[in-house]
């Protein structure tokens, strides 16, 4: 367990910490991971904490005059089921982070600690994937934009150094030509980890599909594209037969394991029907349905999001002041209670 908890003020101060304590420091946000990992002996070498949940600005959603997207470290699952830029130039994501387990865990969990896992069965990766998302990392050696298509290196492994902390999480916004989703296959409907998932963006124009990407998760160490899949609907009109016949290509760029959730055949199969049920409901337009209007957030004040752009160069260190904050608890304040859902002290 560890010996030192670092509330820091700034960024500065934790790319500090870095510095000195490098591989025996964790940054902590949500800790819905982490702290898990901690207990349970997984992580090991850990002797400090460095909670960045009070550090303002870092929970933004902005848009750029580029019309890129950008989202802070601090941006919850919650906050992108919620944001009505994310639901509307980033749809994927945000029924992505919908999916994730329960309000109590989508309330804390960010989406830069679901990057930072690196667990292939993560369900925001697959849409930030398919939106072409890079993240940027700081260290006091420098700051560098990584594709998150280049980000991973195997399961639960990716190129981030011990030094580094994600600042920004960057994708292009979809195009009014552009329409997505995302469908996750669990052994429950909610609150489960993904057996498959797949993430889909087909770029129309009258009914054919100019440009197609569809990225798998779970079936595959590292989340990547459904290529052929993406090649064959490609200048193709969106139809029944050539849905069919994606989700067979689909199927072919999966490579399962057997596991105690499910067999790599029933996988497999899996892939092909979601990647079939995604394209339809495409076609018939009902992509949104069953994404609640107004999600339950578990909060009383929304996080900042700024859908005019607001300046010209981005930094995370740069951005005003946001109009309003959340009053969160740090993660320590929740480890001392049995369950983030009730929040009483330990029985």
């Amino acid at each position: 367990m560890w010996q030192n908890y670092i509330n820091a003020t700034s960024i500065d101060e934790v790319i500090k910490n870095f510095r000195e304590k490098k591989e025996r420091a964790r940054i902590v946000a949500g800790g819905t991971d982490l702290i898990l990992g901690l207990e349970r002996g997984v992580k090991k070498g850990i002797d400090t904490l460095i909670d960045v949940s009070r550090i303002p600005t870092l929970d933004q959603i902005i848009i750029d005059e580029d019309n890129i997207i950008h989202l802070g470290p601090l941006v919850t699952h919650n906050d992108c089921a919620a944001s009505k830029l994310i639901r509307k130039s980033a749809y994927p994501l945000a029924r992505a982070a919908w999916e994730v387990g329960a309000p109590q865990i989508r309330n804390r969990g960010t989406i830069a600690g679901n990057l930072i896992t690196a667990s292939p069965a993560n369900d925001t990766i697959t849409p930030l994937m398919a939106l072409g998302a890079s993240v940027t990392l700081l260290s006091t050696r420098g700051e560098r934009t990584v594709p998150l298509n280049e980000f991973y290196t195997g399961v639960r492994r990716s190129v981030m150094q011990a030094d580094e902390m994600l600042v920004d999480i960057s994708f292009p916004a979809m195009k009014k030509s552009q329409r997505g989703t995302f469908i996750k296959l669990a052994l429950r409907r909610a609150q489960a980890i993904s057996l498959v998932n797949v993430a889909i963006i087909l770029n129309l124009k009258e009914g054919t599909v100019k440009s197609a990407v569809i990225t798998l998760g779970a079936v595959t160490p590292v989340i990547g594209h459904a290529e052929e899949a993406e090649k064959f609907l490609a200048q193709k009109k969106l139809n029944r037969k050539n849905i069919a016949q994606a989700a067979e290509l689909a199927m072919q760029a999966a490579h399962p394991i057997d596991d105690v959730r499910g067999s790599a055949a029933y996988r497999l199969e899996m892939v092909k029907v979601i990647t079939a049920r995604a394209l339809t409901t495409i076609l018939n337009e009902t992509e949104q349905d069953g994404m609640p209007k107004k999600p339950v957030l578990l909060q009383s004040k929304e996080t900042t999001e700024h859908e005019l752009r607001p300046r010209v160069t981005f930094h995370p260190r740069q951005l005003k002041r946001p109009l309003m904050e959340r009053t969160i608890p740090s993660p320590a304040d929740i480890i001392k209670h049995c369950c983030v859902c009730c929040a009483k002290k330990a029985c």
